[in-house]
């Protein structure tokens, strides 16, 4: 997210929240009311069971990172953690004022959606630095294996990348859906407020926080110089930056974290194609915008390896992540989503 973004989120949820508290304040004198309204349940504005388990995951990733770093030496810049803590010092203020300053009902999915929106950007902030640590711990590097399992299957990146190379127009087009990845993130979880899909927006955040852990699990397990580095060839996108990163902080000659220097990486499982899948099931309901994510999102998988980023094995092993996240969500994590409206027998009597 750029800075001027950031800035201006930082600057606006504040003075919104400033000018909701004289605007519901005004609304109560107008009506002969002055007293105190109840302020409702931290349950009813996001801290509902499935919320809370979203809050343990960023709480579990916080100390496993603590315990990474500790183990190899990092450390972070903290003159470059400002940004990041503006915006989410802004988010939760916001969210906060729908408990201090009480409103009407429907206003409780809008906290609902700062909340949600809160815990995705506290577990990318948690995670994404994380993975220099999931990296530092020094497992050895699995692209044998993964160029292996490629061959396997008959795929061949640098011959793809190749051929991506020789069109120009191809090449173009695969970088700019490699790089909408970010922004579909962003403009799901927008475009799920604004049509009210409050289940589908408690979903996405569910899938979100399991398989980026997963894929962070994975890359301390199976860390992966990438395609590039091991192949010997130039991919589409630059990821000199990238693989010396990688480079650096898996033999121990980087130890400094910055968190305006943060590149992803891994590679098994692709989490682009992991958020790719997600972010056109959140929308399966909907063909308008569905099938466009379909077509999109097919061309996001396979730029994945077209410009050289990802070994094809990347792509497959996305499949299942995305699989297993669907099954605890329908076994385990909606039920969580619908007890907050399980009232115990012993009270409704």
């Amino acid at each position: 997210m750029s800075f001027a973004l950031i800035c201006v989120v930082g600057a606006l949820l504040p003075a919104w929240s400033f000018l909701r508290r004289r605007r519901i304040l005004a609304a109560r004198l107008s009506a002969g009311f002055a007293g105190s309204q109840s302020r409702p349940g931290l349950s009813l504005l996001g801290l509902n069971p499935l919320g809370k388990f979203l809050v343990a995951c960023n709480v579990a990733a916080l100390v496993v990172g603590m315990v990474f770093f500790s183990l190899r030496g990092l450390t972070i810049d903290w003159s470059t953690v400002w940004l990041p803590a503006l915006l989410l010092a802004a988010i939760f203020i916001g969210w906060l004022n729908f408990h201090f300053v009480p409103g009407g009902p429907r206003e409780r999915f809008v906290a609902e959606l700062l909340f949600v929106t809160f815990l995705m950007v506290l577990l990318t902030n948690v995670l994404v630095p994380m993975q220099y640590g999931a990296v530092a711990m020094g497992a050895p590097y699995a692209d044998s294996w993964l160029a292996a399992s490629d061959a396997w299957m008959g795929v061949h990146v640098p011959t793809l990348t190749a051929w991506t190379w020789a069109h120009p127009v191809i090449s173009r087009l695969m970088t700019l859906t490699y790089f909408s990845f970010a922004p579909q993130l962003l403009l799901t979880v927008l475009a799920l407020a604004a049509l009210r899909e409050r289940e589908r927006l408690w979903e996405f955040a569910f899938h979100f926080h399991v398989c980026l852990i997963v894929t962070i699990a994975a890359l301390a397990l199976w860390p992966a110089l990438c395609a590039p580095a091991h192949y010997g060839y130039k991919p589409t996108i630059d990821m000199t930056h990238l693989m010396a990163q990688i480079k650096g902080f898996h033999d121990g000659s980087m130890t400094v974290i910055r968190f305006h220097d943060l590149e992803g990486l891994v590679s098994l499982p692709s989490f682009h194609v992991a958020g790719a899948i997600l972010v056109t099931w959140a929308f399966r309901h909907r063909p308008r915008v569905l099938i466009p994510l379909i077509v999109l999102n097919t061309g996001l998988a396979l730029s994945t390896v077209l410009t050289g980023e990802h070994y094809a094995v990347d792509i497959v092993a996305a499949g299942p992540l995305v699989a297993g996240s669907l099954a605890a969500y329908r076994w385990w994590g909606q039920r969580l989503l619908t007890a907050e409206h399980v009232v115990p027998q012993s009270k409704a009597a």
